[in-house]
């Protein structure tokens, strides 16, 4: 795994979390067919590595999130950016606790496994 460059392939990802194929891939929808074409090199379209960051990087179980919640986050930040940055910065103080080991804010940039 290579966070100096942002760069990880999806492989050395689902290694790093422990999981087969089958549960990573269907984490974000896809088959584990498609992973493994996506785990040899074949180009992974943008929606697949927003979803693995996400679900993976992120850790955030979408099943849990609603239209309104992401309403509620927005007119927040829009309208009482000091609370939500407030609000923000405390979160990531226990998201650090919680840290799965690969980073919070980890970037990625999919493509072939070297």
């Amino acid at each position: 795994m290579n966070t100096d460059t942002g760069y990880l392939d999806p492989r050395t990802l689902r290694r790093e979390l422990g999981l087969n194929q089958l549960e990573f891939w269907s984490r974000v929808g896809v088959t584990q067919s498609s992973g493994s074409f996506y785990e040899r090199g074949r180009r992974i379209p943008k929606s697949v590595q927003e979803l693995v960051r996400v679900v993976h990087i992120e850790r955030i179980d979408l099943s849990q999130i609603t239209r309104e919640e992401i309403a509620v986050l927005s007119h927040l930040r829009a309208h009482f950016p000091d609370l939500y940055e407030k609000l923000r910065d405390a979160s990531q103080g226990r998201q650090r606790r919680d840290d799965n080991g690969l980073g919070a804010r980890t970037e990625l940039q999919f493509g072939a496994a070297e």
